[in-house]
Parts: structure tokens; sequence; C-alpha cells
């Protein structure tokens, strides 16, 4: 009988092997059976597949919409018990979308190589953020891929549903605002003149709302050139500053506390990482391990940091709940369903909960947001247009008493 090469998920720890099986099907068949995640299960001496047209990384394009079509398709040959790395060359040979291929092809690549999933996925920053990265490890580790690519299509899902939604509701407020600031323009380009001249003709004095317009419109041909030189620069000067440690936890810091964007970041970052748990949980990991692949996932360094120290908390023996209420990563609501579930067992259940509590909130605070930004576009058009009614018409009033 023939032997078979491969690299397997088995107790958090990544390990490569030999096994002789009449064929690739018996051999999986073997590894399933003990209860292992198979990474990769190939022929000894079996030849990786090549081709002269492989993309580099950098050359691979798509975004969230290839990362979440990857995904997909990983999750519908993984269910049903193909290895990874035999459903990354399925997909390098069969994939219609070109992208998508030498994606697969080099993954597939990178993994027979020795290499694990979310290493070689760590070569596409431009696809697969860090902490999907941290996610495909933590599904590596914990020898159950299958949830964790679920819990990654749902964050992408949510990812794009919530641009979607944020991108409708700026429509309206940039129509008004375009509407305000042509309105604007054509007071001050057509209209002003004439009203200045014939003030001018008939000893006449400029009305306050016409002057308040004529500030405006300055602030626009020179002012606002000027504010968008300078936010460029900061925003050029805080990146930079970002990418240094301290640079990003203060910034993220001051994201975090600033009222509403603060809320939003917060549910956002909460909803993940509770899924996550609740999904590792459930895979039987034991709650030190369970935390610290969870860390991973938080995006805003500030929260990872205080959820780093209630983690190390837990770690030397304090209350999952208390540690959590301590160091202020949930709200008084989430600490009580998690003292439920430490009593009864049922953490899993508990921070499926919170996590459904946390997207419903996040959904709320993006409404918010969104309303407030609309009803400021709608009052700041409003009195633009009432201003320039009113300089029109109070200048009609002025040059008539100036006549009579």
């Amino acid at each position: 009988m023939p032997d078979f090469d491969f690299k397997i998920s088995f107790n958090g720890k990544i390990e490569n092997g030999t096994i002789n099986a009449s064929d690739r099907k018996a051999a999986l068949a073997k590894l399933l059976a003990d209860g292992k995640t198979v990474l990769a299960l190939k022929l000894s001496g079996e030849a990786l597949p090549t081709s002269k047209t492989a993309d580099a990384p950098k050359a691979v394009k798509g975004g969230e919409k290839l990362a979440l079509a990857f995904f997909k398709k990983m999750l519908q040959l993984c269910k049903g018990g193909m290895p990874i790395a035999d459903a990354l060359r399925s997909l390098a040979q069969r994939s219609l979308n070109k992208n998508m291929q030498a994606l697969s092809r080099d993954l597939y690549k990178n993994i027979s190589e020795g290499s694990t999933l979310s290493s070689a996925m760590s070569a596409y920053p431009d696809l697969f953020e860090p902490c999907i990265v941290h996610l495909a490890d933590a599904g590596e580790a914990t020898a159950n891929i299958v949830p964790i690519f679920e819990n990654i299509i749902d964050y992408l899902e949510g990812k794009r549903a919530l641009k979607a939604s944020v991108k409708s509701a700026l429509i309206y407020p940039v129509i008004l605002c375009t509407l305000a600031s042509g309105v604007v323009l054509l007071f001050l380009f057509y209209l002003m003149p004439m009203i200045e001249n014939m003030m001018a003709n008939l000893g006449g004095e400029l009305n306050l709302p016409v002057k308040i317009l004529m500030a405006f419109g300055d602030f626009l041909m020179y002012g606002l050139p000027a504010f968008v030189a300078l936010a460029f620069i900061a925003s050029i000067a805080v990146g930079r500053w970002r990418k240094t440690e301290s640079g990003r936890l203060e910034t993220d810091k001051l994201l975090f506390k600033t009222p509403l964007i603060g809320k939003i970041l917060y549910n956002s970052d909460l909803s993940r990482f509770t899924n996550l748990i609740a999904t590792l949980y459930a895979s039987g990991v034991n709650t030190t391990e369970t935390l610290k692949m969870a860390e991973r996932t938080i995006n805003n360094s500030y929260l990872r940091m205080r959820f780093q120290q209630c983690r190390m908390a837990i770690n030397d023996g304090a209350p999952v709940a208390q540690s959590f209420k301590k160091y202020e990563i949930f709200d008084d609501d989430d600490i009580d369903i998690i003292s439920v579930g430490e009593r009864t067992g049922s953490l899993v259940e508990c921070f499926s909960e919170i996590r459904k509590m946390h997207m419903e909130a996040l959904d709320v605070s993006i409404k918010v947001a969104t309303s407030i930004l609309t009803a400021v576009a709608l009052i700041t058009a409003v009195s633009i247009i009432f201003l320039v009614a009113l300089g029109i018409v109070s200048s009609v009033f002025g040059l008539s008493q100036t006549l009579s």
C-alpha cells in the first residue's frame, strides 16, 4: 500500500507525518477517525502543481469581495471533510475566477511546503486583515476550522452590510450639501455681482444675510482648500505616529472614548471576539487558550490591552465575570449573563447571547450616527438656502427704500 504525507492540527499543535493506506480516501478516513483536522494530505513524493502564469501575492486583486468568495468556497469544500490543502488545490484547478485561482495556488504551495494556512494568508494583507488571519490560526490550532470559516464569513458579510448601509445613508446628506454649495456659488458668482452693482449705483448698503453669505463664500474659495491641505498633512503625520506602538495605543484610546464612534468600535470588537469565544468554548478549548486566541482578534489596541490584563487575572485564578467587570470589558448586563454562565456551565450560550446583544447595539449606534449626520446636513442646507433667499429679499427691500 502506498504512503501518504499528511499535516494535521490536533490538540492545538500542527503535526506532520506519514500514513500507510490503500488510497487517499482511506488515509483521510483514518486521520478523521481520530478527531484530527487534516490540513494537507498527498501521496509521498507527489509534485506540486506549477504554472508559469502564477501571480505573485501582490498581483492578486479583489479585496474583501474576493476574500468572502474564497472563504465561502473553502467552507463548502471543507464541510464534507476535504483537507484544506485539497480544497485549495481544487480551487486552483477549477475556479473560474483568475484571482481566486492565483490566490489558491499560492496558498496551496505554501501549505505543501510546511506553512500553516494563517501564515500563508498573512502574505495577502490587502485581502486578509489581521483579525481574519488570527481567526484562521485559531481554527487550525483547535482542529475546528469549519466553524471558524463560518465565523469569518459572518464577519465579512456583516462588514459589507455595514458599509452598504453607511453609504446609502450618506447619499442624502451628500446631495443636500452639494445642492447647498451650488446655491451659494450661484448666488456669489451670478446674483451677488448684480446686487453689488445695484447697491453701488443707488447708494445702498449690503445687509447682514448677504455679508454672511459672502464670508461663507470666501471660506469655500480660500479657507476650505487650506483646511483640506492641513487635514491631509495631519492625516499623514497621524498615520506615521500610529505605526508606533505608543501612537496606535493613544489614538485608539482617543477613538474608543469618543462619543458614538467609540460605541461603534466597542460593539464591533465585542460582537466579533465574543462570537469566537463561543465557538472555541463549543470546540472544547479551555478558558486560557480561548481568551488568548480571542485577544488577537481585537482591532482596538486600547481595548486589547485591557483585555490582556483581564486575561492575565483570569489565568491567575480570578473569576471570569469579576475580571471582565474589573477591567470594564463588558457592561453590567453582560457581566450578569457571564456570571450565570459560570454557575451553570453554559458559557457558550452566554457569549452567543452577548454577541447578539452587541450586534443589535452596533446597528442602533450606526443608525443614530447616520441620522445625526443627515439632520446636520439638512439643517445646514436649509439654513444656507434661507440665507440666500433672505439676502435677495432684503436687498430688494433695501433698494425700494433707497428709491423711495
